[in-house]
């Protein structure tokens, strides 16, 4: 009989609570706390068995920094959970040592072998804790209804909604553990995409109708499009959220707010950033996008689209190319696209209306007496029924009972056509509605509320009192401005910030214009990023990057209108220094196309820039021209750019372009200028001492000495670049060292040597979100698992490169996959499948050789191939593959490997 590894006792059989929990951001801690990580593991292992075997928890395994038990009752499991966060949270942990360890729970009937428990329970376990974030527990159904609530210890749950999990079939209704003293605000699940919604404050209130003429619009297979109209404030992202939340229960939901976005052809890139879409080189981003769609029968939630209707062919080429995507938008007029079908929205009726003003005011602590209910019945019709209006006017009870908010609309409030006249009449009631609002703030919160409208996407606390203002009654201004409900506030890993209701925000803007202020404000905006910006330079460049690149990702909205108020401002040498600076953010977070567009517009105007701001400009539209493999375009632009460095006196970035042009001119086949090139790039770098660029000349010329196949040479070189990257502490430079010092080993027979290089920066590359790095790693990896004759880690890494490659369109790269995957089939038996991947992999490959990477696969399994097919077999066979091309391997299968 199977049992667990603390006691020896058997492990519990028939309904079992399994608890998977593990440690986030074990790698990151590993390498900034060496040595010192081992210790705090294992005083973290004894919290875990502390706390749980007071509750009957049986350790069936452990896994690193992860720990696998079984309970024979649900409210052991969870009871154990909640203590076990506390004694995490309660430990004296040095700062830079605390651990967050993420929990998942679930309860089946798992089987019980030898080795311990097997089957989908275990499976679901396992993938319930992946979905969570540090310092939370996550719970089945199945656990939740089993402990139901335990009032006394003041634990319940919070319904997640349904999400999808990997490798389970069906989707997983997930629940929040919510107890004293535990964190409740958490980012949302790390699932497959399941609901990308926002959590709903309060229940949909006479939309029924509405809402089943939507979900019978979107049941029907025929229908694609679905559009919810109507003027601002009726209620539409509401009843499409509600729409949308029932529709995630069967299906993925993808939610794309669109109200930052204010250039119809960013649409793509932020349905792109929702699902994590890279952006493709050569390619149209909506094919990407649709390429990663298909398949999924999801729904794309596409909110508050009216300002952008230029981007509807963007949703009709998206449409055309997922056969099984459904789109259900919300927009103040249709998009007018064939087969979109209407959900027009009507104010509520005053019934309706009266029923969600009672419901809001008791979310508040207001109870409304019954001889209240003819003013708030009056209320709700001089507000037209309109739900956004209503809520504004509800978060006034608890300083005006109904009756007076009744005499305040009476005596000041206008209703009627206050707007442009090309606004519908109830977009003009709410802007008479949010005038009355403002009416209530004092005259310093109104400045303040006006300020913060400058920023698109929200703000920060500290970014909105630099632009607004530090004066002493900051604070309690905004605090103000949030009971209020003209400004709603969201706190994520103890950070807050800042949103406007996207019609509230209009109507400050449009004050700011008409008083003469708006244009200062954007001006201190715009300044502010721009110190972002350059503050950013240098944290991307150190230990923190991970962390500076995830607040740029952040602040994309507001990066965007502070370069636009540049440009349009004349300020282009600004515009120019800001995007420079964030060079790196540009490739890493796939933003490159609209660097390159902003770049190229700066530099087209930018004439009477200093010659500092244009040569970085220039290196950095060569940079990113690099990451789409347009070399037509970056040789220009690096030549121009080592022209003024040279005249800067500036050797670090003249080390730098020289290293590059040399590496092109090795692709280029010129070798020898290549060596010339690449050489005085060294000897620049090391003359004026900069490790930096002493580092990356080290490397061009390491490349130079592979291709000639002088393995040592190249092998000391990088161990030399990757000791001064190390000092550098700069993760993402030691990730690429990393990976080219694993090459050199590889290429010397030094596996042990290359397999540790290519962990080290596959774990770096992933922990920084690096995409081509882990892809590329992984690569080898796989390569050196096959020849080693591990066929399933093999098989597992080399489709995740394959993902990669295929959805930035490397050929090349791809081929280098295809040769993997075949001599994977031959090591499998299936040489059929074998010979039409080496076909594959020629036709992608091209006139270009069989390179240093395929080379030993095909020596070791193309042997075996001609021994187990007759030549003729084999060339049928290859051409079969030649035909297909990247096909070759099912999408599913890719898209399965992207999953990885």
């Amino acid at each position: 009989m199977a049992v667990s590894d603390d006691s020896r006792k058997p492990l519990p059989t028939g309904a079992v609570t399994l608890f998977f929990a593990d440690v986030e951001g074990s790698t990151r801690l590993l390498h900034s706390l060496g040595n010192r990580y081992a210790p705090v593991r294992a005083r973290m292992r004894e919290l875990v068995r502390e706390t749980t075997s007071k509750r009957g928890g049986h350790e069936v395994d452990w896994a690193g920094d992860g720990v696998f038990l079984a309970f024979e009752r649900a409210r052991d499991a969870v009871a154990a959970a909640a203590e076990l966060q506390r004694a995490l949270a309660d430990e004296p942990w040095a700062p830079e040592e605390a651990l967050r360890l993420r929990i998942g729970i679930h309860t089946g009937e798992p089987d019980l072998e030898d080795e311990g428990y097997v089957g989908l329970d275990v499976h679901i376990a396992a993938r319930v804790c992946g979905a969570a974030h540090g310092g939370q527990v996550l719970v089945s159904r199945m656990t939740r209804d089993l402990f139901g609530d335990d009032v006394r210890a003041g634990i319940s749950f919070r319904s997640l909604g349904s999400h999808r999990l990997k490798d389970v079939p069906s989707p997983e209704q997930l629940f929040q553990l919510l107890a004293p003293d535990l964190r409740e605000t958490f980012p949302p699940l790390r699932s497959l995409g399941g609901a990308t919604l926002p959590a709903l404050h309060h229940r949909l209130v006479g939309r029924r109708k509405d809402l089943t003429a939507t979900l019978s619009l979107l049941a029907r297979p025929e229908v694609r499009l679905v559009t919810i109209t109507g003027p601002g404030g009726a209620g539409k992202s509401r009843l499409a959220l509600e729409a949308a939340a029932l529709t995630a229960v069967q299906r993925p939901v993808h939610l794309v707010g669109l109200a930052p976005v204010s250039d119809p052809e960013l649409v793509p890139t932020a349905i792109a950033r929702t699902l994590g879409v890279r952006e493709p080189a050569g390619r149209p981003l909506t094919e990407s996008i649709a390429d990663a769609l298909t398949g999924t029968s999801a729904l794309l939630f596409l909110d508050n689209f009216e300002h952008l209707s230029a981007a509807a062919p963007a949703v009709a080429a998206l449409l055309d190319r997922a056969p099984d995507l459904d789109v259900l938008t919300t927009s103040r007029v249709p998009l007018h696209l064939s087969g979109e079908h209407i959900v027009p929205l009507d104010p509520l009726t005053i019934y309706d209306a009266s029923t969600l003003f009672a419901e809001l005011a008791a979310a508040r602590g207001v109870v409304l007496r019954e001889d209240a209910l003819p003013a708030v019945r009056e209320i709700c019709r001089r507000l037209d029924g309109l739900p956004l209006a209503i809520e504004l006017v509800a978060a006034r009870l608890a300083v005006l009972p109904p009756a007076q908010l009744l005499r305040a609309l009476d005596e000041g409030l206008t209703l009627e056509m206050e707007g442009p006249v090309d606004l519908p009449e109830r977009q003009r009631t709410l802007r008479a509605t949010i005038d009355w609002s403002y009416g209530l703030l004092s005259e310093s919160q109104r400045e303040l509320h006006q300020a913060l409208a400058v920023f698109a996407g929200g703000c920060t606390l500290e970014d909105g009192r630099a632009v607004a203002g530090a004066e002493s009654k900051f604070l309690a201004d905004l605090e103000a401005i949030v009971v209020g409900s003209l400004l709603r506030s969201e706190v994520a890993d103890g950070k807050v910030r800042f949103f406007m209701l996207e019609t509230v925000r209009e109507n400050a803007v449009s004050r700011l214009a008409a008083a003469g202020k708006l244009d200062d404000l954007r001006r201190k905006h715009a300044e502010r990023f721009l110190e972002l910006s350059l503050a950013a330079e240098e944290e991307l460049e150190g230990p923190h990057q991970a962390e500076c690149l995830e607040r740029l990702e952040s602040e994309l909205d507001n990066l965007r209108v502070a370069l636009d108020w540049f440009v349009s401002s004349d300020r282009v040498e600004d515009a120019l220094r800001a995007l420079s600076a964030l060079s790196r953010f540009w490739r890493a977070h796939g933003h490159v196309t609209e660097a390159r567009r902003w770049l190229s517009q700066g530099l087209a105007r930018g004439d009477e820039v200093s010659t500092d701001v244009r040569a970085d400009a220039l290196f950095t539209a060569a940079r990113q021209a690099e990451a789409q493999s347009d070399l037509g375009a970056e040789i220009p632009l690096l030549e121009a750019a080592l022209v003024l460095f040279r005249e800067l006196d500036r050797p670090r970035e003249t080390a730098q372009a020289l290293g590059r042009l040399g590496w092109i001119a090795l692709q280029q086949g010129r070798s020898e200028r290549a060596e010339e090139l690449c050489e005085e790039s060294l000897t620049v770098a090391r003359a004026a001492g900069d490790a930096r660029a002493t580092s990356s000349a080290l490397n061009y010329l390491a490349d130079i000495f592979s291709a000639r196949r002088e393995h040592q040479r190249a092998l000391d070189a990088h161990e030399e670049a990757l000791a001064i990257r190390r000092v550098l502490d700069d993760p993402l430079l030691v990730a690429d060292s990393a990976y080219n010092l694993g090459v050199s080993a590889f290429e010397n027979g030094e596996t042990a040597r290359a397999r540790q290089a290519f962990e080290e920066s596959l774990a770096l590359a992933r922990d920084l979100g690096d995409v081509l790095h882990s892809a590329a790693a992984g690569f080898m990896l796989a390569e050196l698992d096959l020849l080693a004759g591990d066929v399933a880690p093999a098989e597992t890494r080399i489709l995740g490169s394959l993902a990669v490659y295929k959805e930035i369109e490397s050929n090349r790269d791809q081929a280098e996959c295809l040769v993997v995957l075949g001599g994977l089939a031959v090591a499998k038996g299936a040489f059929e499948e074998a010979a039409r991947l080496f076909g594959a992999a020629e036709a992608l490959r091209g006139d270009s050789p069989v390179n240093r990477f395929e080379r030993p696969v095909v020596d070791r399994f193309e042997p075996q191939l001609e021994a187990a097919l007759s030549e003729s077999e084999r060339a049928e066979l290859r051409a079969e593959g030649a035909r297909l091309g990247a096909d070759v391997v099912p999408r599913d299968v890719v898209l399965s490997g992207m999953q990885e």
